[in-house]
């Protein structure tokens, strides 16, 4: 693990695999870091170099105190690129509301994007869902992580899913949220709607989704992949809303078969 500062802000990242193979980026969930794709990444080490990283006001990230939207987190991430590997092109992996950050990155950045990933994604919600997402931002920051814990584990890492060695890590993880930056990528989740840049995506794209996301159910993301063109949509039986962590073998044997078949 390092830490470095980019965009000025301090970032957590680590970077695997070979120096000079094809680049593969990371973004975690909201209330996510790094260590979401654990299991995954070790699938991905020996065809590609593999970064990923905590978000600003996540993980072991700086603990910012002011507001933050999309662009920011999209500057974050690519003057990290440009800090720690250089200005190569990059396969863009998302969970969640991350997606966000990989259709803004594309928009910005589409040159140096060789494929998006998008698991269980989140890129725009109804008037109805952004005020449950304001509430629940004012909710965390007012009285901490713990107190909205066990409604939020129990939809997006429910017990069925649940890995008695890995759980007490996520749940661990989970509490060590700062809520102000919790509450942020929230907020900025309830604000923003890029669902309108999906048919202009040129680059290869998958869309995976699971089964049992009891937060995003897998017609929407299904719906999703539709409006790309050529998209590849996959459906993982076990798969929860927090799929890298409950269903990491799979997804990793889609990645690397997606992402090995692009030149």
């Amino acid at each position: 693990m390092s830490w470095i500062d980019a965009n000025g802000v301090s970032i957590r990242y680590r970077l695997d695999g070979t120096a000079g193979k094809p680049l593969v980026v990371l973004f975690h969930e909201i209330g996510g870091s790094l260590e979401s794709f654990g299991e995954v990444a070790h699938h991905l080490r020996p065809d590609f170099q593999v970064l990923s990283f905590d978000q600003r006001g996540s993980g072991l990230s700086e603990k910012v105190r002011t507001s933050f939207g999309v662009d920011d987190l999209v500057s974050d991430v690519s003057e990290l690129i440009h800090i720690v590997v250089g200005d190569v092109k990059c396969h863009l992996v998302t969970v969640a509301a991350a997606g966000l950050q990989a259709l803004r990155f594309y928009e910005r950045f589409k040159n140096r994007v060789s494929s998006i990933t998008l698991c269980n994604p989140a890129l725009g919600v109804d008037p109805a869902r952004a005020s449950a997402l304001i509430e629940r931002a004012d909710f965390a920051e007012r009285n901490g992580i713990r107190a909205g814990l066990d409604m939020t584990l129990d939809k997006s890492y429910q017990l069925e899913l649940r890995d008695d060695r890995v759980f007490p890590d996520v749940r661990g993880r989970y509490l060590s949220n700062d809520p102000f930056g919790f509450a942020e990528a929230n907020r900025l989740l309830a604000r923003t709607d890029l669902r309108g840049l999906l048919p202009m995506l040129r680059c290869p794209t998958m869309v995976v989704a699971g089964r049992q996301d009891q937060v995003r159910p897998f017609q929407g993301s299904e719906e999703t992949a539709k409006q790309i063109a050529g998209s590849r949509f996959e459906l993982v039986e076990r798969g929860g809303h927090f799929i890298t962590i409950t269903s990491p073998e799979e997804v990793g044997v889609l990645l690397a078969d997606f992402l090995s078949g692009i030149s």
